[in-house]
C-alpha cells in the first residue's frame, strides 16, 4: 500500500514535496514508476555504508555534445538507426526554459518549447504552454517520432520537414544520451561530429556522520498527521544534506548550526557517490535495483535539469524563482520499504 500526500504549502513558496511510501516488492513498481518517468537527469548522490561506485560505473558512461540541425532529428535514417532501437535522451545547450526556444527529445518524442513569435512563423499546430500564465507567450509543440505520421510519405512529415528548413534552420547545440533500453547502460552514438562526453564521478567518506532512525510512523500510516509531516520534512532535509555532504550531519552541533539531527540517531561512517552528467533513468533504475538486490538501507537524490521542457510524466515544466524538478528516495530492504520524496518547482505541471 503506498501514499501519493502533498504536504503542505508554504504561503510564501508555491514550490511542492510528494512522499510516496511503496513496498520494494510491490507488483505496481510505485518506486520504480517514479525513475523511468523522469527523462532528463543531470545529477545522482547515493549515500550508503558500503561502496556503490562500482554499481554506478557498471551502468553509467559517456554521452555526447553535437550540433545538429531540427531537421536531422526527423531524418528517417535518423529514426530508424537511433530512436527506434534503443533510447534516445537530447536537450539543447545553453539554452532557457523561461527565456529561450528550447528543444529535447525524451526517448520517442521531439518537444519543442518556444515563444509566441517562433510559434505564430513556424506554423505548427501545438498548445499554449501552461508557464508562464500569461497566456498565449508560449507554445508546446510534441512530434511523436514513432507515430505513422511521419512516414516520409504522409503529408504532416513533409510539412514539419519544410517549417524546420525554412524557420529552425540554424544549427543547434545538444547533449544526447544513447542508451540501451533494458540495462540504459550507453550504447555508441556514431553520428558525425559527435564528442564524447564523460560522466564526473566523485566519491567522498563522511566519517561519523550523525544518522537519524526513519521514523516508525513512515513505515506504518499513511495517515497525515502534524508529526508525520515534520518527520517527512526532516527526512528530506537530511538526505539533500548527506547528499551534498554537509558539515551540519557531521558536528550536529547546534552552537554552530541551526540544524539538528533528528532523533534517535547515531553515527556511522557514510559513503556518497556523486556522478554528473546526462544520465539515463533507465540506468538509476537498474543501479538502484542491484543496490536493493545487497540488502543494505541507502539513500538516493536525484536532480533534474532545471531547464528540460518536461518532468514527470511527459508534465510540462519551466522555470519560476527556481527549475527544481528532483526526488530522494530511501530504500530499507529489511523492511521491504522505499520512501519516496519528490520536489517540484512552482511552474510544473506535475504537481
Amino acid at each position: 500500500m503506498s501514499s501519493h500526500i502533498p504536504l503542505p504549502k508554504d504561503k510564501h513558496n508555491k514550490s511542492k514535496l510528494f512522499v510516496t511510501r511503496s513496498p520494494i516488492s510491490s507488483k505496481k513498481h510505485e518506486y520504480s514508476k517514479l525513475i523511468q518517468t523522469h527523462p532528463f537527469n543531470h545529477q545522482i548522490s547515493i549515500i550508503s555504508q558500503s561502496t556503490t561506485v562500482q554499481t554506478l560505473e557498471k551502468y553509467i558512461g559517456p554521452y555526447y555534445q553535437i550540433t545538429l540541425k531540427l531537421s536531422d532529428l526527423i531524418d528517417p535514417a535518423f529514426i530508424a538507426n537511433y530512436i527506434k532501437r534503443n533510447t534516445l535522451i537530447a536537450l539543447c545547450s545553453n539554452r532557457f526554459i523561461d527565456a529561450d526556444d528550447v528543444f529535447a527529445i525524451d526517448g520517442q518524442k521531439l518537444i519543442l518549447s518556444v515563444g509566441k513569435d517562433t510559434y505564430e512563423t513556424l506554423g505548427l499546430v501545438g498548445r499554449h504552454a501552461q508557464f508562464p500564465l500569461e497566456r498565449g507567450s508560449r507554445f508546446v509543440i510534441e512530434i511523436d517520432l514513432l507515430a505513422d505520421c511521419m512516414d516520409p510519405e504522409k503529408k504532416y512529415f513533409q510539412r514539419v520537414r519544410s517549417r524546420f528548413d525554412a524557420v529552425l534552420h540554424e544549427p543547434v547545440e545538444f547533449i544526447v544520451g544513447y542508451f540501451d533500453k533494458t540495462t540504459g547502460t550507453p550504447v555508441t552514438f556514431d553520428v558525425p561530429g559527435a564528442t564524447i562526453v564523460t560522466p564526473q564521478f566523485d566519491t567522498r567518506t563522511l566519517q561519523n556522520a550523525v544518522v537519524p532512525s526513519i521514523p516508525e510512523c513512515l513505515f506504518s500510516t499513511n495517515e497525515q498527521t502534524d508529526t508525520w509531516t515534520e518527520h517527512a520534512h526532516e527526512m528530506f532535509e537530511w538526505i539533500g544534506l548527506a547528499a551534498n555532504c554537509s558539515q551540519a550531519i557531521l558536528t550536529n552541533d547546534s552552537q554552530t548550526s541551526a540544524y539538528s539531527v533528528p532523533e534517535p540517531n547515531s553515527k556511522k561512517d557514510m559513503q556518497v557517490v556523486t556522478v554528473r552528467g546526462l544520465l539515463s533513468a533507465t540506468a538509476i533504475h537498474s543501479a538502484i535495483n542491484e543496490l536493493i538486490a545487497a540488502h543494505t538501507e541507502f539513500y538516493v537524490c536525484v536532480w533534474g535539469f532545471d531547464d528540460a521542457p518536461v518532468s514527470w510524466n511527459s508534465s510540462e515544466h519551466s522555470f519560476y524563482v527556481s527549475g527544481e524538478n528532483m526526488y530522494a528516495q530511501a530504500y530499507v530492504p529489511q523492511r521491504n520499504c522505499c520512501l519516496s520524496f519528490q520536489a517540484c518547482g512552482p511552474w510544473d505541471a506535475f504537481s
